[in-house]
């Protein structure tokens, strides 16, 4: 309904005060306001004529994303001017309805002098109304489209349920975007696409909302505050989310200074009024958004972060231990941050798995033992301690650890005595150490003690129990050392069996990351048993499981260089026996693709180059590439750099190296490489094949060559003296 009565008392006021209506207008925007609105509204609503109709249907102005305004000063005087003139005149039948999102300059002017009804968009939950919209669509699209109908026919609904939740989860509330991802669905992108809404719907899952833009811009205000960085990334990686209160205890931080952060980023994040509701984000894409580091670049909540906040968690309960020393707490006298490390911390322990250095794990080995001493159910604090004691173990290549391990998982297991329904857990616990100061020590009596204790942890286990595809694979491990020792092919064959039955038991969606280890598990002993029978099938079966396993592990996947590792070991056995040029060619893809995600530090790219180098050393023995030899070179050489001491495998390394290099020499004549391999060699010579050893006398022949080809190329007599020694050493 318009109010053509105002139209001659605003032109009245415009011709008085031409000022009104100009730009850069001297008058403020309260008075703008008054002449031009206020005023005018008043004078018609007082013409009696007219009153009864307005004050039963009052006018609305509807003002949409006024955070989209950037005047701040100009937004705060307008909702200013127009809270005083409501208390001014609070019967007059006008109402503005503001839409925004939640920013602090608008925020706080609403409530500083009351009168403004807040409503928080983000407490209402939409999914049923999303839900409904997307049912309106898809049943009119049903009755329109023959295709659907016909899926539908031979299929039974569509979407299914399932499909349908994962597309609610996906649009996150957001109307805008559910429009978007419907028309994605139901309209062919061009006459050459051939795809159906069926083909559509699930990469519409994968489809972003588009909202990059306006998080990093919201971001971009408060990342100059204290803290930002540690207080987003708490936000980004938390299992579940915590009030400000949780936060900041988190983070061994204060709560005024996680708000003084949450403030700024009130459009992207729901910032609850008190300090125990929990903070969320608007859209569930900008977890997202934060997690991917192409997306989010300075933004990015890096995974490493999960070591902090573990070991926050460690610290949150150990604080709680100290105060009340072998004592239960009730979760209602926990506060947020420690109710969440007692229930969550074990996420980020496995999140963190790949990210701790050694100095990290000693941190929490002391607090673990702290804690040993204060926790009032001892036994479940010895397990988490040798489990830490494992991990270092594996960081610093110590079997001190080891032990030390294996005498915490016995003490414990001591204080599980049947029928303790942990029982299995400690078993479990103990057969891994034992397992592990196996691979330390290769004493045959740890591998067996091991399958000892699985066997009975399996023992306590009933077929439907969660735990026991765990507890399936360690056992089938156990067995496989133990055919690791003495070639005894029931151990293998068992730990194949268990490994299948294990994989048997995880089906479920939910289960793919434990599904594809136990595809490398189940593919490594079949690779074993090929290797002791040479049957391809085996070797064939094993590969068709590493394909499997990196199906389910993407490019970011912490697993996916490991399974690119095994693939590429089974490929290189299987070629050992056809020769099959293509199956060389995928081994070197695979070792590569792994040699790429294991950038410098990572602690297994020495395994990547050396596999890859020797890869790539045979295809050039068949081919004769020089290609192959230039990759190698550099590959070997900084494998080499990876190997302190005396290692077998550095001296296997240095030969392949010296060789690869004496062979482009011979291609290229260049002293470079020449003068290279003189180095390596000597040391070969020097530190690792001494008197008596049986490469002794090929390596110091081999030296003396390169000394005699590089006086012949030089001219230079500073190789003579050491050349005659080889000589004479020679006999020659």
């Amino acid at each position: 309904m318009a109010l053509p009565e105002t139209a001659e008392l605003i032109e009245a006021a415009a011709m008085a005060e031409p000022d009104l209506l100009t730009t850069n207008s001297s008058l403020s925007l309260s008075a703008r306001l008054q002449y031009l609105v206020y005023e005018p509204f008043k004078a018609v609503v007082g013409r009696k004529s007219r009153a009864k109709s307005f004050f039963t249907k009052p006018y609305l102005i509807v003002i949409d994303g006024l955070d989209e305004c950037e005047d701040k000063e100009g937004v705060q005087e307008f909702i200013t001017s127009a809270l005083k003139f409501f208390i001014q005149h609070p019967s007059i039948p006008l109402r503005f309805f503001i839409t925004s999102r939640v920013e602090q300059h608008i925020h706080s002017s609403c409530l500083k002098d009351g009168g403004v009804c807040l409503k928080d968009l983000a407490s209402f939950c939409s999914r049923n109304d999303i839900q409904a919209f997307m049912r309106t669509v898809f049943d009119a699209q049903m009755k329109a489209n023959p295709i659907i109908q016909a899926y539908v026919r031979h299929n039974g609904p569509w979407p299914s349920p399932s499909d349908a939740n994962k597309l609610v989860d996906h649009i996150g509330g957001s109307f805008i975007f559910a429009s978007t991802l419907f028309r994605f669905i139901f309209e062919q992108n061009s006459k050459e696409d051939n795809s159906t809404p069926m083909d559509r719907l699930p990469l519409a899952l994968n489809i972003n909302p588009g909202l990059d833009a306006l998080y990093s811009q919201t971001l971009a205000r408060a990342e100059h505050l204290p803290h930002f960085t540690n207080i987003l990334s708490n936000i980004a990686l938390l299992a579940r989310p915590l009030p400000i209160s949780g936060i900041a205890e988190l983070l061994d931080i204060e709560a005024h200074q996680v708000s003084q952060v949450l403030v700024d980023l009130q459009a992207i994040i729901q910032v609850p009024g008190t300090d125990d509701a929990p903070v969320t984000f608007f859209h569930t894409s900008l977890r997202d958004f934060l997690t991917t580091e192409s997306r989010s670049g300075r933004f990015f909540a890096d995974p490493s972060f999960h070591v902090r906040l573990f070991i926050q968690c460690i610290t949150c309960e150990l604080k709680m231990r100290r105060r009340s020393p072998e004592m239960v707490i009730q979760p209602k006298k926990q506060s947020a941050a420690v109710r969440y490390a007692l229930e969550d911390g074990q996420w980020h322990w496995d999140s963190a798995i790949p990210h701790f250095n050694a100095a990290d794990l000693e941190v929490i080995v002391e607090m673990q033992r702290e804690l040993v001493e204060l926790h009032p159910y001892r036994s479940r604090a010895l397990n988490s301690l040798g489990i830490t004691l494992r991990a270092l173990s594996a960081r610093v290549n110590s079997v001190a650890y080891v032990e030390q391990a294996v005498a915490v998982h016995r003490e414990e297991l001591g204080l599980r005595l049947p029928p303790h329904p942990q029982r299995y857990e400690s078993l479990n616990s103990l057969g891994i150490a034992l397992q592990s100061l196996f691979e330390h020590t290769g004493s045959f009596h740890y591998a067996e003690e091991a399958v000892t204790r699985h066997r009975e942890a399996l023992s306590r286990l009933s077929s439907s129990h969660p735990d026991r595809p765990n507890l399936l694979n360690n056992l089938g491990t156990a067995l496989h050392s133990l055919y690791r020792c003495g070639q005894s092919v029931p151990y293998v064959e068992e730990a194949i069996t268990r490994h299948r039955d294990a994989l048997g038991l995880q089906q479920s969606p939910h289960l793919v990351i434990a599904r594809a280890r136990t595809l490398n598990m189940l593919g490594t002993a079949l690779l074993s048993l090929f290797e002791h029978t040479m049957l391809i099938p085996h070797a064939e079966e094993a590969i068709s499981l590493y394909h499997q396993a990196l199906d389910l592990q993407p490019l970011q996947h912490p697993d996916r260089p490991q399974s690119l590792d095994n693939l590429g070991v089974a490929l290189c056995a299987l070629f050992g026996q056809t020769k099959s040029v293509s199956t060389i060619e995928e081994a070197i893809s695979a070792h590569r693709e792994a040699l790429s995600l294991r950038p410098p530090p990572h602690p297994c790219r020495d395994v990547s180059l050396i596999r890859l180098g020797k890869l790539l050393l045979s295809r050039f023995e068949r081919k004769g590439s020089e290609a192959d030899l230039d990759e190698v070179i550099p590959l070997l050489r900084e494998s080499i750099t990876q190997y302190p001491g005396k290692s077998i495998d550095r001296t296997t390394n240095l030969a392949d190296f010296s060789n690869a290099l004496l062979t482009r020499f011979a291609i290229g004549q260049s002293l470079r490489d020449l003068e290279e391999a003189i180095l390596y060699t000597r040391e070969l010579v020097v530190e690792h094949y001494q008197d008596g050893h049986s490469f002794r006398s090929s390596t110091l022949r081999t030296l003396a060559s390169l000394l005699q080809r590089h006086f012949d190329v030089t001219m230079d007599d500073c190789h003579l003296n050491e050349l005659a020694t080889l000589q004479k050493e020679l006999g020659d």
